[in-house]
């Protein structure tokens, strides 16, 4: 009896042991092997634009830095930052008493220069007319002299010594500065009066100097000076004053030596800065320097300087603020793009995409480029259609006709 059980024992067990591999068998004959994940989006034609962005301050159009060729002191100070000006209004006042002094002490100094010439001249002129009759007197005597010398009557040393006297008047003349009989001044006493003449006049323009005007019409937005101060004694030597033309604003951005071939003049350019929150101002490429410059001090690269014009803005966008240039370079339109990274090149450097067919295997497909952004890049094909599912995620390993899995979370 206790034999017969346990043989039931033993072929439960064996039952139940062929049952379980039977069942591991047939899961393991259905498993399928497992497979990659791929990230996937639908192709579709859209609008790119190809943007070089850069950042730099906004600046009113017209900029002035008024500063003052005198260093007076400041007795009166006629604006604030944040007024508004007008071309030629004053600014600031400087103390005038000392060139004024300057200007009394150079014309009492001309004054007695000529009247110092005058006399002069009235000397001269007198020493001049008496060398002349001088002369005249020894030219007749020369005369008398040599007829005498030539009948022997006097002897040759007398004579001599009266030619010697005739030749020493005549140069005696010739020291003297005269026209037609009279005396004038030497070249160099005219141009002595001259140049006091000329800081005279300077000294005087500098006169109208002391009253500071703004040279441009718009709002002063620095003021740098103090009363009591001296003119050039300015905040961190800075100019005196800074008036803008804040109708307008400008940037004045540096682009690359490599992306200056794509910048054109009248490109549009969208701006945007944190005192704008969300929305953005409009603008165009206004000029292009001629001549690059250097870009930082031990750098090699070189930049180009291009002004751009704000040609609409929000009435919150201020001058001094920091803020981004978007240009837009170029612009392609109803186009195939895709994400860069979706692009596979082979080694023939030719492009191919992967796209995902309805039973989930893979298919390459050759493309062209075209326009490139920071993100996107143009796709041209005859096989592409609209709505084709193209992997964004390309694995080195992705051969046609493979499977692949796409993920949940696709992208439409």
């Amino acid at each position: 009896m206790k034999n017969l059980l346990k043989h039931k024992k033993i072929i439960i067990f064996l039952l139940i042991l062929i049952i379980t591999i039977a069942v591991i068998f047939i899961r393991n004959r259905n498993k399928k092997e497992p497979t990659l994940a791929a990230n996937v989006i639908q192709l579709q034609r859209k609008t790119i634009e190809q943007i070089i962005s850069i950042k730099s301050p906004l600046e009113g159009i017209e900029k002035a830095e008024v500063v003052s060729p005198l260093n007076y002191e400041i007795i009166d100070i006629k604006v604030k930052e944040g007024d508004i000006v007008a071309k030629d209004q004053i600014l600031a006042v400087l103390d005038s008493e000392d060139l004024q002094k300057e200007i009394s002490s150079a014309e009492n100094q001309i004054e007695l220069t000529k009247l110092e010439q005058h006399d002069k001249l009235k000397t001269t002129q007198i020493e001049y007319d008496k060398a002349v009759l001088e002369l005249s007197e020894l030219e007749r005597s020369y005369n008398q002299n040599k007829e005498l010398f030539e009948n022997e009557i006097i002897t040759e040393e007398a004579f001599r010594k009266i030619e010697n006297s005739l030749i020493e008047a005549k140069k005696s003349l010739e020291g003297y500065n005269v026209v037609d009989g009279k005396i004038i001044l030497t070249p160099s006493e005219i141009k002595d009066i001259e140049i006091k003449e000329q800081e005279l006049s300077q000294k005087k323009e500098y006169l109208g100097k002391v009253y500071i005007k703004s040279p441009i019409a718009g709002t002063v937005t620095r003021v740098n000076v103090n009363l009591g101060r001296y003119a050039k004694d300015t905040e961190d030597e800075k100019a005196m004053f800074v008036v803008e033309n804040l109708e307008k604003l400008q940037m004045k951005v540096s682009i690359s030596e490599f992306d200056i071939n794509k910048i054109k003049p009248e490109q549009e350019v969208d701006i945007y800065s944190d005192v704008l929150s969300t929305n953005s101002a409009k603008g165009t490429v206004a000029r292009i320097s001629p001549t690059a410059e250097q870009k930082e001090a031990n750098a090699m690269e070189r930049v180009i300087p291009v002004l751009i014009d704000v040609t609409e803005k929000p009435d919150n966008l201020i001058a001094g603020v920091l803020a981004t240039a978007k240009i837009k370079v170029a612009k392609a339109e109803n186009v195939f793009a895709i994400p860069s990274g979706a692009l596979v090149q082979d080694e023939n450097s030719s492009y191919k995409i992967y796209i995902l067919n309805d039973d989930n295997s893979l298919k390459s497909i050759p493309v062209e480029i075209g326009l490139e952004t920071d993100l996107e890049t143009e796709i041209k094909s005859s096989e592409l259609t609209e709505g084709m599912k193209v992997v964004v995620n390309p694995d080195i390993t992705f051969i046609d006709g493979m499977i692949v899995t796409p993920n949940e979370n696709e992208v439409e």
